[in-house]
């Protein structure tokens, strides 16, 4: 072999390794990237993990007083109901019978 053949194959290795080189920086700078996205992906997710739970929180509150609400409500109803029958029974004892009785007093 000639001392040219012999440069322009080792030529040829260099630049052969020379493109290797380059792809794998290229990979690791790849895979940099996916790190680097994966550590945001990560932040953001636990600031969202911390906003679900103060969420749950305020819910967890609206809750009770929507409770409150319904035992209130349910109480007044109650309350209706027993003013109703109290205004019925009112007027049952006022009936004719009642009426002829303070006729007869006044």
């Amino acid at each position: 072999m000639s001392e040219a053949s012999v440069e322009r194959t080792l030529g040829q290795i260099l630049g052969e390794l020379k493109g290797i080189d380059d792809r794998l920086q290229r990979a690791d700078d790849s895979g940099a990237v996916v790190h680097r996205r994966l550590d945001e992906v990560s932040t953001r997710l636990s600031h969202m993990e911390g906003e679900v739970d103060a969420t749950k929180q305020k819910i967890e509150q609206m809750q009770a007083v929507t409770d409150d609400v319904v035992k209130l409500r349910t109480q007044a109803q109650g309350a209706g109901t027993v003013g109703r029958w109290l205004v019925r029974l009112a007027l049952q004892s006022s009936g004719p019978s009642a009426g002829r009785l303070a006729s007869t007093r006044g």
